[in-house]
């Protein structure tokens, strides 16, 4: 399906004759990257990582002059170290480089650097200025697409070829885009109040590993010392006092290094229980083993040092986990109230009462609050369960719709849509608000 939509929709990239890259354009191509990742590549499908990462990026856009774009920010589970901005705001994060960041100020570097190649519009500047190269590039891209769906290895290889090679190195491929991105992200970091020197400093780690080794991010985003001089240059005028790590980084990494960790037995043999960092690692890690014992009493001390939230969702999860749903949802009715809206908490929440049929209309008003500050496909997905378990199928069906169109499938969801008006359930409200949508779907 995905190659056929991708030949129906996709503008001409590589033509010559092509003037004025649209926004129209732009969002069909970003989709079809974006679906084509998601196909082809493994990514880190964790509720608590993503919107720490969302809100870093939220934040940094805040104050820049992208802001009026739809940013997706995702983390891509590889140990190479590597960022990209695709197609219509969509910045990838591989967690290798997330690993390597020492503090929060580095990976906002990054990430602030890729939003500047979206706000001074490099992609489509490119794209717009059509030449040999970006046929190539995006005709890499395109293969990758219409590959996906029948060969997902034959897919990742022009993935890496094609998006993480030649794709992102025909942004880069002059140093004024390169530069200016610098100098943009440096100016949106002081803006935001994180210290910039964090781009800096992961500009010369990467250059201080890079001996003898050929760095992915080095290749796509080609360092010298002059470009990493000049970018130092900058912090001169820049106030000094900005913030340059956060516990809520912390934790994150402590997170997805046990999420990706390939031998965690090893990881909980090599760290030690003497900071809070490392006993939320451990806990976690224990849960991965299923050793709820010990992960509950890692989290217990871990608790003992720090009400960072993510600890009792992870003591919510251990107990949970060994089948002690009172103390499991005491933890998270206590989070609910410390952090109303809380993506993380609502979803853990919600899957609480759902899993174990303990309040099913409790969960729908959850998520339905929820989605008035995270309008997500995620929060779609749960709904659209617990309206299934509720026996309100039409609700079910139009929330599976609203999440299908939030990830960019329109043809998934106008089937859902109208699955949803045959059902014979349905009020006259929610039928209106259907075939209003289905008709400007079927318009557009």
């Amino acid at each position: 399906m995905l190659a056929g939509a991708a030949r129906a929709e996709l503008p001409r990239l590589g033509d010559p004759s092509l003037q004025g890259f649209s926004g129209s354009d732009e969002k069909k191509l970003g989709q079809a990257f974006y679906q084509t990742l998601r196909a082809s590549l493994k990514f880190v499908d964790d509720v608590a990582l993503n919107h720490y990462l969302t809100s870093l990026g939220e934040k940094l856009l805040t104050h820049s002059d992208a802001a009026a774009h739809n940013f997706k920010f995702f983390i891509i589970q590889s140990d190479v170290i590597n960022a990209f901005a695709g197609p219509d705001a969509y910045i990838g994060i591989n967690s290798g480089l997330i690993l390597t960041a020492r503090n929060e100020s580095e990976l906002a570097g990054v990430m602030a650097h890729e939003i500047a190649h979206v706000s001074q519009r490099h992609i489509a500047r490119m794209i717009d200025e059509s030449s040999s190269n970006s046929a190539i590039t995006f005709g890499a891209l395109l293969a990758a697409i219409l590959v996906g769906a029948q060969n997902p290895e034959a897919a990742q290889a022009l993935i890496a070829t094609g998006i993480a090679g030649s794709y992102q190195n025909s942004i880069n491929f002059t140093r004024q885009n390169e530069y200016e991105a610098d100098r943009v992200g440096i100016g949106i970091l002081a803006n935001a109040g994180i210290d910039p020197g964090g781009m800096v400093g992961f500009f010369k780690l990467l250059m201080a590993r890079s001996h003898g080794l050929e760095l992915e991010y080095l290749r796509t985003h080609p360092l010298s010392i002059n470009r990493v001089s000049e970018a130092e240059h900058r912090l001169a005028g820049v106030k000094p006092g900005a913030r340059k790590d956060s516990a809520d980084f912390r934790f994150a990494k402590a997170r997805l290094q046990v999420l990706t960790a390939k031998d965690i037995d090893n990881l909980i043999s090599s760290t030690p229980a003497d900071s809070v960092e490392n006993l939320y690692r451990l806990g976690l890690a224990y849960l991965r083993l299923h050793q709820t014992g010990k992960a509950v009493e890692m989290l217990k001390q871990a608790k003992q040092k720090s009400r960072h939230p993510w600890i009792s969702l992870a003591l919510a999860e251990a107990y949970q986990q060994d089948n002690q749903l009172a103390d499991a949802r005491r933890e998270l009715e206590i989070l609910q109230k410390l952090y109303p809206g809380y993506l993380p908490v609502t979803l853990a929440y919600a899957r609480l009462l759902l899993d174990n049929n303990l309040d099913i209309s409790r969960s729908i008003t959850l998520l339905k609050h929820q989605l008035q500050t995270d309008d997500k496909a995620i929060v779609y997905k749960m709904l659209a369960r617990a309206y299934y378990l509720n026996g309100q199928t039409a609700a079910a069906l139009e929330a599976t719709g609203n999440q299908y169109l939030k990830q960019g499938y329109r043809e998934l969801a106008l089937q859902q849509y109208e699955n949803a008006l045959n059902q014979n359930s349905i009020g006259e409200t929610a039928r209106k608000r259907l075939q209003s949508r289905i008709k400007q779907l079927k318009a557009e």
